[in-house]
């Protein structure tokens, strides 16, 4: 896939993070942000996946982002693998920011 924009929003859903976490204080279910990103690592260990990316904001800055995807057993049901993102690939993906001013989010649908 390296190279490819990838629809992350869809495949991303962490309901079930949100549920056991409290998401809706940690992330802003409001507002939805969608990036065209650089993969910079795909970190699969439990008890969620995080996803690194690098972005271009609005001024053209370099922003880097952490998000906080599913449980590798969540994700691998919706047919991911340790291999299905690497550092470089380009993708589209669409989250929930955090509450709080910083680079985070939670994958959304």
């Amino acid at each position: 896939m390296k190279g490819n924009v990838f629809a992350l929003g869809v495949l991303l859903t962490a309901i079930p993070l949100f549920a056991h976490h409290g998401g809706t204080s940690l992330y802003d279910m409001s507002k939805e942000v969608t990036l065209e990103a650089t993969v910079t690592e795909f970190i699969w260990t439990n008890p969620h996946v995080e996803i690194g990316l690098d972005a271009k904001d609005d001024k053209g800055k370099v922003r880097h982002w952490i998000l906080e995807a599913s449980s590798p057993p969540v994700m691998v049901n919706r047919g991911w693998n340790r291999k299905s993102l690497q550092p470089a690939d380009v993708i589209k993906v669409t989250f929930n920011p955090a509450q709080r001013a910083g680079a985070s989010g939670a994958s959304s649908s």
